[in-house]
């Protein structure tokens, strides 16, 4: 060989082949790149919604647990249920001082009222109130979808007093059951969810 013909063999070996690729190695390839892209967009969307879930579920559960605690403990330490409450609207006599007294004028902390107002958010939630008859006001939750829902008992496993309770009623409750409809992603994350407990009123005899 002449050093030409090393030459020209060396610079055909680095040449840039010009062919491209054929229609079905295109086509191939295209195939691949639409199943794999469709795996990618499944596994995102699957990771959101379980996000969603997981968020939805937590803010609810929070929102749902301050209620029952704080609302759980003032109807156990309460003296009694006021005539006139009624299935969304707990009204409860807290004897903080142990004086056996009721006078929501003298002690206005102690006459506590328990309600749901509609958030005004256009989604259905409400907000969980608490206030006393002094005039403060606090919400204890953002995520009901439903009003309180009240049932007003002498004992277990009798039937709810109707409400709006009459003063006979009033003072005969011992026990108060409180159900609670809750979903802080109305429309997405987990569908509402419930809860109910259980307390007995301190009552006077």
């Amino acid at each position: 060989y002449t050093l030409d013909d090393v030459v020209t063999v060396t610079l055909r070996k680095f040449q840039r082949d010009d062919q491209g690729m054929s229609l079905v190695e295109l086509l191939v390839v295209m195939v691949l790149l639409g199943v794999v892209g469709s795996m990618v967009s499944v596994a995102v969307a699957v990771s959101h919604k379980q996000v969603r879930v997981a968020e939805d579920e937590a803010t609810g559960l929070a929102d749902t647990r301050t209620v029952v605690e704080r609302l759980g403990r003032d109807i156990r330490v309460s003296r009694g249920v006021d005539a006139g409450a009624t299935d969304s609207n707990l009204v409860l006599w807290v004897d903080y001082n142990s004086d056996y007294i009721r006078n929501p004028t003298a002690q206005p902390e102690e006459i506590v009222t328990w309600t749901v107002l509609d958030s005004g958010s256009g989604t259905g939630q409400y907000n969980t109130l608490r206030s006393t008859a002094g005039g403060v006001v606090a919400v204890q939750a953002r995520t009901l979808v439903s009003a309180l829902a009240c049932c007003y008992q002498d004992e277990p496993g009798s039937g709810c007093f109707d409400t709006p309770l009459t003063a006979d009623d009033a003072l005969a409750t011992s026990l108060v059951t409180v159900t609670l409809q809750y979903d802080s992603q109305v429309n997405g994350g987990t569908d509402s969810r419930e809860s109910v407990f259980t307390e007995r009123i301190r009552n006077v005899s």
